[in-house]
């Protein structure tokens, strides 16, 4: 029985070490350089397109660099360059590491590269990375305006106008007259109805027909 019971419990263990080899889900916010370490002299892994999807597993202090897997990729990217949505808008990962709750981690450079660049070029000068010093630099500065991620753009609400300004109605300009040199067309007139009897056929002899005034009698 307590086998058993030791048994049911693996799931549930198995879930916290499951939920932080995924990561946290970001996107690149432009194109981003994937390096070998969190600085801008390690080696470069990749460029990544704007929008990438990103699996985040932990950044350095003040979330300055980020160590990040992409597809089959695993490197560090500057975390200028990762956004989330969070809270129905995209933030950076400096600004809101706190509160998506992404771990703080250190690198060790051995460790780390002895774990995913065994098959890299640059793994085999791994002696002269590991006695080189690397100087604390700060991350380049984020984007004017970070592209949202594919199918994740939001409608942007109409530019209102600024206080105290007015916009005026375009004038009407009036029709515009026929071209010059053009010949005036005259107006047509109406058609005038036809007089009473003028529609009676002449007499034969050519006389002028009788005038029918109304008082003559029958003999």
């Amino acid at each position: 029985m307590k086998r058993i019971a030791w048994l049911a419990t693996l799931p549930l263990l198995a879930l916290p070490a499951l939920a932080l080899a995924q990561g946290a889900a970001g996107y690149t916010t432009g194109n981003a350089h994937l390096r070998a370490g969190p600085d801008f002299s390690y080696p470069l892994i990749d460029t990544l397109p704007a929008g990438a999807p990103l699996s985040v597993q932990g950044c350095t202090s003040g979330w300055e660099w980020c160590d990040v897997i992409y597809q089959d990729e695993r490197g560090w990217i500057a975390g200028n360059f990762i956004q989330y949505d969070y809270n129905n808008q995209y933030v950076l990962v400096p600004q809101y590491g706190a509160q998506i709750g992404i771990p703080i981690v250190t690198f060790v450079i051995s460790s780390y590269w002895d774990s995913y660049y065994r098959n890299r070029p640059f793994y085999r000068q791994r002696a002269s990375w590991y006695a080189r010093p690397m100087p604390r630099r700060p991350p380049p500065p984020p984007m004017p305006r970070p592209m949202p991620p594919p199918g994740g753009s939001r409608p942007q609400p109409p530019a209102r106008p600024l206080p105290g300004h007015n916009p005026r109605p375009m004038p009407q300009r009036p029709p515009m007259g026929p071209p010059a040199g053009a010949r005036p067309v005259a107006p047509q007139r109406p058609p005038v109805a036809p007089r009473p009897g003028a529609g009676k056929p002449a007499p034969a002899h050519g006389k002028p027909a009788p005038k029918d005034n109304g008082d003559h009698q029958d003999h």
